[in-house]
């Protein structure tokens, strides 16, 4: 023994289920990672379909990687909820089985958190590949630099620019005890991302690395498209916010006023179809953007 300490150790919770066409791209990407302390832990949401096998053939060849086959379906949130009660580690990310990470993800979001100890996420810049085989770069900048946690959570309120991405990101295991986990709300699962990035930014700082290491390539079967992005389930997901609100340590001078920040936020959201007629059929308006092609992309046939 030399004694150096030992690594944190990183799990990269993976949710499937009917996941076949996809995962075993997923799975490779893991498998490549450069971090040496590190473990894919894989549960599989009842699925019928090959998934299971995938993944067992691939925990049969490398110790890093675990299977944890579920006897019914809970569901994404449930899933997820599970992967983050079984995981051991200080470092903890979700693995979506849409999403490929480059070799050096975990290892390079890891020396940014390392670094910044009151930091509790850290999260890079993201390529989507859409449906229609068209791509764009997303670079979440809306939180670069800002230290104070209103101004954090005033601006993941707000939803400007792609406020989703920090959820590719690694977080502390320990910030995510203290969530405790994703929630469904009024309207089931939808966005449930927004409600848990915004308590987790109350709980420290997200530190972007400005380097393309995720790509998210949606399939025409990913959880995102099944969700209708109608006023009534804006308004649900909105009052999961505050609900996360309420559960925070802040003090209730700070808690009331992202509270009146979350109604505004809501009445926004009555009013928006009387101005947008996008909305009253139910489109998603933050997903209404210019996209921005990915570098060195061909073009589209």
């Amino acid at each position: 023994m030399n004694g150096t300490p030992a690594l944190p150790r990183c799990v990269a919770c993976v949710p499937t289920w009917n996941a076949e066409p996809f995962i075993e791209e997923t799975l490779k990407a893991l498998a490549a990672q450069t971090y040496p302390n590190f473990e894919v832990l894989i549960s599989d949401d009842a699925s019928t379909d090959g998934t299971v096998a995938i993944c067992e053939r691939f925990a049969a060849a490398d110790s890093r990687f675990r299977v944890i086959q579920q006897t019914r379906n809970l569901g994404w949130v449930g899933n997820v909820n599970a992967l983050l009660r079984a995981a051991k580690g200080e470092y903890l990310f979700f693995a979506f089985h849409d999403d490929l990470v480059e070799p050096t993800y975990a290892a390079r979001l890891i020396e940014q958190l390392e670094a910044n100890p009151s930091a509790v996420l850290a999260f890079c810049d993201l390529k989507t590949v859409h449906v229609d085989n068209e791509s764009e770069i997303g670079a979440y900048e809306e939180l670069d630099g800002i230290e104070s946690r209103m101004e954090r959570a005033r601006r993941l309120i707000l939803r400007q620019g792609d406020w989703w991405i920090p959820n590719r990101g690694i977080f502390r295991a320990e910030a995510a005890k203290r969530i405790g986990g994703l929630k469904r709300h009024l309207a089931g699962e939808f966005s449930a991302d927004w409600p848990w990035l915004l308590h987790m930014s109350l709980l420290g700082g997200f530190v972007r690395v400005p380097e393309l290491l995720c790509c998210k390539i949606y399939q025409k079967q990913s959880l995102s498209r099944s969700w209708t992005f109608g006023t009534r389930a804006w308004i649900a997901v909105t009052l999961s916010c505050a609900r996360e609100v309420v559960r925070s340590g802040l003090p209730v001078a700070e808690k009331l006023l992202l509270l009146v920040l979350l109604a505004r936020r809501c009445l926004s959201t009555l009013l928006r179809p009387l101005r947008d007629p996008a909305a009253r059929r139910g489109s998603d308006p933050s997903a209404r953007r210019t996209r921005r092609p990915a570098q060195n992309d061909a073009p589209s046939a």
